[in-house]
């Protein structure tokens, strides 16, 4: 008899529950009745319909929403992400194909869309995990990506155990780099994916007049405080657009929040045919114990 998808989901959950920890005390958890995860302080939090578990302690209300995600979903569908997943794939299974117990992590994992193609291409010994403070990527990750882990939670409280993870990949998303050390093995990978100097130039160029933006605080800089052996690869492509997939990728990108009706119109006509794509890929490993 077929498993149904939220089952597969429970599954995942009940092969993999020493992984987990309470969020409001830290404590141990059991899964109840495949229906609820329990901590040995008898905090409990009931598993949703689709199968995934919500582990943030309060509400958040996110920009990430569900119109977003089904636009992000599109993209991926498309080919878009393909030679960066290509790229952490071979990443992955070079560096810990051999780890036994070899969960990873996709931390701020939206929709779920990356770790699923990731893990239909790595050896099946290794479970995959999903966290994003967005509800609605973790509800379309359940239910379209069915038999992982899938997690809402927040990044700097993560509801995870420590030392439990091989790997911690932290794509395009926000980071919690103390965290991802205390989640990590001894010797665990971290990858973090940012964009580099000409990512979506295209419509940089009608979003900001050219300006470029402020850029974010230099996360090679904050790596290197917490892990070792830190390098850097850089990713560059471009990729063809029809007028649905520009219409998509404006709708899914936060160069276009707060952006004008004007603004968006003037990239919707901009006929942009072909978008390049630029990536800076952090890669490094926990520092061992001093």
């Amino acid at each position: 008899m077929k498993l149904s998808k939220k089952m597969m989901n429970v599954e995942a959950i009940e092969k993999n529950i020493q992984v987990f920890r309470c969020p409001l005390c830290t404590a141990a958890m059991e899964l109840v009745d495949e229906a609820s995860l329990v901590c040995t302080e008898n905090h409990s939090f009931d598993l949703s319909k689709q199968g995934y578990v919500n582990l943030a302690p309060q509400a958040h209300t996110t920009k990430y929403d569900k119109a977003l995600f089904e636009a992000r979903t599109t993209i991926i569908e498309s080919g878009f992400f393909n030679p960066l997943l290509d790229r952490l794939t071979a990443l992955l299974f070079e560096q810990i194909q051999d780890v036994k117990a070899s969960a990873i992590l996709d931390a701020g994992c939206g929709e779920g869309s990356h770790l699923a193609a990731l893990l239909k291409n790595l050896p099946k010994h290794m479970s995959g995990m999903g966290i994003d403070l967005a509800k609605e990527g973790i509800v379309t990750a359940a239910k379209d990506h069915p038999g992982h882990i899938w997690t809402v939670g927040d990044l700097a409280n993560c509801p995870f155990q420590d030392e439990q993870f091989a790997a911690v990949l932290n794509i395009l998303s926000p980071a919690n780099y103390g965290e991802f050390t205390r989640l990590l093995q001894a010797g665990g990978l971290f990858i973090k994916v940012v964009p580099e100097a000409d990512y979506l130039t295209e419509l940089r160029a009608i979003f900001y007049d050219g300006v470029e933006r402020t850029s974010e605080t230099n996360a090679i800089e904050r790596i290197a405080e917490l892990f070792d052996s830190v390098e850097t690869e850089r990713l560059t492509y471009e990729f063809g657009l029809d007028q649905k997939l520009l219409e998509k990728l404006i709708q899914m990108t936060p160069l276009t929040w707060g952006a004008s009706a004007e603004k968006v119109e003037q990239a919707l006509s901009s006929g942009i045919s072909s978008i390049t794509i630029d990536y800076k890929i952090i890669i490094a490993f926990k520092r061992s114990k001093q």
